[in-house]
């Protein structure tokens, strides 16, 4: 039998051009990551806001988000869809960053970052829109083209937090902002009219541009992992499956500890008695961590189980989370960056490599995006529980040990999801 190669217009394969423009756009909402705990302490003592009052804002915002999940997810699946609300996410986000620089009252802050930006999260990839639209175009190199995806807001974390502090310390907090936001309607919006399609076979490709049947146009099998598998699921199908409703459990339980983590790591540090430029450098080499654990993950998802990954993963990061308890003070804190840097790494691409696997790219969009609120409302509330806890108690101690647990279930939850069974069709 003769096979065809299909390729790009070009040398490059148009689905790693997709991967870029994504990992872009989640760069650049870096601001709202790690380095957020940078304006904690100069709003505060600009606005005289407390911690706690700050971190409803990223409450609002994931909740925001979260809900527009079963909106934006059927969206992907349409034809012109994740191009439009890419677009529409860079002019959001953009726009309420921009305008976070000039606000005064708490108010407006919570309508600019929490809902604003909350529909500009959800629009410009960073929660369905992107790992569903690279799963779409890849299959055989679908684990490491999801890492680089994840990548995006590390990269910008270590961009930005240097830039970030440089500039809060010489111009100010709201300036900061402001340039945050300039650069993501610059980047963003352009890019995705220009790269953003929803599949390969809309403009006569294959994923991962490989080999294909010349009669069928189906891929060659040449991935080495076996998928779950490559019947595409409906969401009628889908929610019969114990792996899915295990897998909705597991994920719901270990975001609660991620989310409130990343936010308060900074003040955390600094209130065991680091100084700011040795948290922020921590912080800044657990992204660089991230970088190559991300990829690492996501390569080590084409060859072994997802489940098993993740179970390691969840692991690692519980791990991570009790270092920073029990560590006052001395040179072990450095173990920090690899220890949580390698564990929390692998929630992104790992996650969406197993819903993928398991559920095929015909629906997935409609999938995710269906249980998106789910899988996300303990991670909406961690920040400003987290935040709550050191308000009352001086510490964040009480919130982390919390959190490590939630790790703990939610590893032994992953363990029990097992592949599901294609449905027979009567």
């Amino acid at each position: 039998m003769a096979i065809a190669r299909i390729t790009s217009r070009g040398r490059i394969f148009h689905g790693w051009y997709i991967v870029a423009v994504a990992a872009i756009a989640g760069a650049s909402s870096g601001v709202l990551g790690y380095s957020f705990g940078l304006f904690f302490n100069p709003m505060q003592e600009s606005l005289g806001w407390n911690r706690t009052s700050v971190s409803w804002a990223l409450t609002i915002r994931s909740a925001v988000a979260m809900l527009t999940g079963p909106l934006y997810g059927p969206i992907v699946d349409l034809r012109h869809g994740a191009m439009i609300l890419m677009m529409i996410g860079g002019i959001l986000l953009g726009i309420s960053m921009m305008l976070t620089a000039m606000m005064t009252e708490l108010w407006q802050f919570y309508l600019l970052i929490g809902v604003l930006y909350g529909f500009a999260m959800g629009a410009e990839g960073s929660q369905v829109v992107a790992p569903v639209l690279v799963s779409k175009w890849f299959i055989r190199k679908r684990g490491r083209a999801l890492a680089i995806v994840t990548l995006g807001p590390n990269v910008g974390n270590i961009i930005f937090i240097p830039i970030a502090a440089y500039i809060i310390t010489h111009l100010g907090w709201r300036e900061a902002w402001f340039i945050s936001g300039l650069t993501a309607l610059l980047l963003v919006t352009p890019l995705s009219g220009l790269f953003i399609r929803r599949t390969p076979e809309d403009i006569g490709l294959v994923p991962d541009g490989t080999a294909v049947d010349p009669k069928s146009l189906l891929p060659m099998t040449q991935a080495k992992v076996k998928l779950a598998t490559d019947y595409d699921w409906t969401i009628r199908e889908a929610v019969r499956t114990p792996a899915l409703w295990l897998m909705v459990v597991s994920f719901t339980i270990s975001g609660a500890g991620l989310h409130g983590f990343l936010v308060h790591v900074i003040p955390a540090l600094t209130d065991k008695g680091y100084s700011t430029s040795f948290a922020t450098t921590m912080v800044a080499e657990l992204s660089i961590v991230v970088l190559f654990a991300k990829m690492a993950w996501g390569i080590l998802g084409e060859r072994i189980e997802t489940r098993y990954l993740i179970m390691a993963s969840f692991s690692l990061a519980a791990l991570g989370m009790v270092m920073v308890i029990v560590i006052d003070s001395g040179p072990l804190i450095l173990l920090l960056p690899i220890v949580y840097g390698i564990g929390g790494a692998g929630y992104g691409p790992l996650s969406s490599l197993m819903w993928a696997n398991y559920f095929g790219r015909g629906s997935l969009g409609s999938i995710r995006g269906v249980f998106l609120p789910i899988t996300q409302v303990l991670g909406t509330f961690s920040p400003v529980f987290a935040g709550a806890v050191f308000d009352r108690r001086g510490s964040y101690d009480l919130a982390f040990v919390i959190y490590a647990i939630c790790f703990v279930i939610a590893v032994g939850v992953i363990y029990l999801s097992r592949p599901p069974k294609i449905p027979s069709k009567q």
